[in-house]
């Protein structure tokens, strides 16, 4: 079973990871995906991604998840706004 992710990434960041993932697994259909892969699963079993800390971060919050979605989009659009103009 797989599922798709879907992030925003600074151009030059994402430009790199690219690079470096064809210069690993090659110019060919695929390469992203496994680079994305591996990258994660080195990510999560190295324990770097420790839980721990962010359980329970938000239960005194009043606001639903999607509120709180709503916010952050809209403060990371004011921002964007204020940096454009």
């Amino acid at each position: 079973m797989s599922e798709t992710l879907k992030v925003e990434l600074d151009e030059e960041l994402l430009n790199k990871f690219k690079r470096k993932a064809y210069e690993t697994y090659g110019f060919k259909k695929g390469s992203i995906k496994k680079a994305t892969e591996e990258l994660l699963k080195q990510y999560t079993n190295e324990g770097k991604a420790n839980w721990n800390n962010i359980a329970g971060i938000l239960k005194d919050r009043t606001e639903s998840s999607v509120e709180l979605q709503h916010k952050a989009w809209s403060d990371i659009e004011l921002k964007k706004r204020r940096t454009e103009g």
